[in-house]
């Protein structure tokens, strides 16, 4: 705190106890050997007189500037404080005899101040009663008077404790007596007295006989009000059941809803057996003899009105459109899992795809040329881009399920038609392919082998022993699958 913001600080306006009578007395500082005027009043500590010598005591300059300890404005420096006890000490006999000797004259009360006129009309009588009250105890009756703002607030407060009361009890209090009441109060306590005694000398007929009553009477009686008995009302059925029981006939029972019929893939068994597995292109060599044992294959893909049993169970993705007799398409490996996964708990049968020696085994039809037909295409035997002379390979979608004529093992659309997911890997050859037919996997391979070929690939794809891949985590709009399952 600077000097000038010190002064401006001691020079403010005096609180209401610096107005009372004070004194002053000239001690000599026991530090600086100044004489300072030092102030002595009744409701405060001793402290200085004039500002001038506060500012110029050492101890208080200490403070301004931070050399001493703590940051206050003193109002009186020590070594000043121990000479004025010292002069106290000293002095007090002499004040004592002085105090005796002189005769202490009573403090007059102010007078107080006469109220300003108000206007022509204020009552005046020309008595002096208010100079009468304010003899002995005029000056406590005005000191204890409200004045008339405060009257004014005390009125208000009052009527707002009063309206805020009103309001609680008829907002809380009302309510809750009437709650009480319609606890305690038993049904039909709201008719006389005479419908009371009636009730209980009455006993209630069963409900039973009630809704019979009710179903025989007419309609144009008016029932009373205050019956003591609502019968409760019943859906039809239960009072169809009501009234067949009390007539003595059977009640016909509802018919129950019928539960959809599981639509399982149609099997068609495969006997076991031995051929030389391999064809033309690079990915198919070399040819090699494969024995498989017997198995059941799906007599065709998986169609869209089977998917939808899975999609109704929540087990399969929601991604087929189109009418439920054609081939489900868009799915990927993982998809077909879901699927399998599904019929399998749904029928108790342990559903799996077929093996790629498994599909090629039952794709030949125990031939040995290109296409189970022979070795050159012919119209009306695949559903292969170019393979009819149509225009079927433009469309979205697949032909239905049973277009072109069945192979030798009554299998359908096992040449165009969809691509068709299998369990195996996909391995650039047939090196080191297994002999037994089993699935040929690799561990943390995601390309899976496909079948079949589909209806926008040429007749290439459609041969038996064609071979394609792809990733099983992806979906693509030609790729569907068919069931397996061993027996």
């Amino acid at each position: 705190m600077s000097e000038s913001s010190a002064l401006q600080w001691l020079r403010a306006p005096k609180l209401a106890e610096d107005a009372l009578p004070e004194d002053s007395r000239a001690v000599a500082c026991r530090r600086c050997g100044r004489t300072v005027q030092v102030s002595l009043s009744p409701m405060r500590p001793p402290s200085f007189l004039r500002v001038e010598d506060q500012v110029e005591c050492p101890e208080v300059q200490e403070r301004w500037t931070g050399k001493s300890e703590g940051g206050l404005l003193l109002m009186m420096c020590g070594a000043l404080e121990q000479s004025l006890d010292a002069e106290w000490e000293t002095a007090e006999p002499e004040g004592a005899a002085r105090r005796e000797a002189a005769p202490v004259s009573p403090v007059r009360p102010r007078p107080s101040p006469a109220p300003a006129a108000s206007g022509p009309d204020r009552w005046d009588d020309g008595s002096d009663d208010d100079q009468e009250e304010t003899g002995e105890g005029g000056r406590l009756n005005v000191l204890l008077a409200p004045a008339p703002g405060s009257r004014k607030k005390l009125i208000r407060g009052a009527l707002g404790v009063g309206v805020l009361g009103i309001v609680f009890l008829g907002g809380v209090l009302l309510p809750l007596r009437e709650i009480r009441l319609l606890i305690q109060a038993p049904p039909g306590s709201g008719s006389s007295s005479s419908q009371q005694e009636a009730q209980s000398a009455a006993p209630l007929p069963p409900p039973r006989r009630i809704l019979l009553e009710a179903a025989s009477a007419p309609q144009d009686v008016a029932r009373s009000p205050s019956s003591a008995f609502i019968a409760p009302r019943q859906p039809a059925p239960a009072l169809e059941a009501t009234l067949a029981r009390s007539s003595g006939t059977a009640a016909i029972p509802p018919a129950p809803d019928a539960e959809p019929k599981l639509r399982v893939p149609a099997l068609v068994a495969i006997a076991g057996g031995s051929f030389a597995m391999g064809g033309d292109d690079e990915s198919e060599q070399p040819s090699h003899q494969v024995s498989v044992r017997p198995f059941s294959l799906g007599k065709h893909p998986v169609t869209i009105g089977e998917w939808k049993q899975c999609v109704a169970a929540a087990s399969c993705a929601d991604i087929a459109a189109g009418a439920d007799d054609r081939p489900v398409t868009n799915l990927s490996y993982d998809d077909t899992q879901a699927y399998l996964a599904w019929l399998s708990k749904a029928t108790g049968k342990a559903f799996r795809l077929p093996t790629e020696a498994e599909w090629e085994y039952a794709a030949r039809g125990g031939q040995r040329t290109r296409y189970w037909w022979g070795d050159r295409m012919r119209p009306g035997m695949a559903s292969c881009k170019g393979c009819n002379g149509t225009g079927d390979a433009e469309t979205d979608q697949p032909p239905k399920i049973g277009s072109v004529q069945a192979n030798p093992y009554g299998l359908f659309d096992m040449g165009g038609g969809v691509g068709q997911w299998v369990a195996d890997n996909w391995h650039k050859n047939y090196r080191g392919a297994p002999a037994d037919g089993s699935a040929w996997l690799e561990e943390g391979s995601y390309a899976r082998v496909i079948r079949s070929g589909s209806w926008k690939n040429g007749a290439a794809d459609a041969r038996a022993g064609s071979r394609d891949r792809y990733d099983g985590r992806i979906r693509h709009p030609t790729l569907g699958f068919r069931v397996a399952l061993s027996p």
